[in-house]
């Protein structure tokens, strides 16, 4: 493994915009039943991505092929991205969720692990 490739999916959000970053493991299912907005707040100081800020969200090292295979159902990692100020607000995440994205590995390596969050990638941000 290369020095300047970390073994945890990271976050570069430069939308400009605060927000909240979970990965999801149980692709197809897109529903959010796997959390709630008070694990959400429980683990902000993980999921919290602020604008121009690069930030590891993963503690599994998805980056490392045994622990993806492991990890990850039908091979797609889901990432949700949620608009900080409207999850303060609401109680329903689908309310404050801006954008869904999905990675296979593959994908994942061609960046070294790395996401960008961009306002051109984003719908409602």
């Amino acid at each position: 493994m290369t020095e300047h490739m970390s073994d945890k999916v990271r976050i570069e959000n430069r939308s400009g915009k605060n927000i909240v970053c979970v990965l999801g493991y149980n692709y197809p299912d897109l529903t959010l039943e796997f959390t709630n907005k008070q694990d959400l707040q429980t683990k902000e100081s993980l999921l919290n991505v602020d604008g121009s800020q690069t930030k590891e969200i993963d503690t599994l090292g998805l980056c490392k092929k045994e622990v993806w295979d492991n990890t990850i159902k039908h091979s797609m990692l889901m990432l949700f991205v949620f608009d900080k100020n409207k999850l303060k607000k609401t109680n329903k995440l689908d309310d404050a969720l801006v954008r869904r994205y999905y990675f296979s590995y593959a994908q994942l390596m061609k960046t070294k692990g790395i996401i960008t969050i961009d306002s051109t990638r984003t719908n409602n941000l």
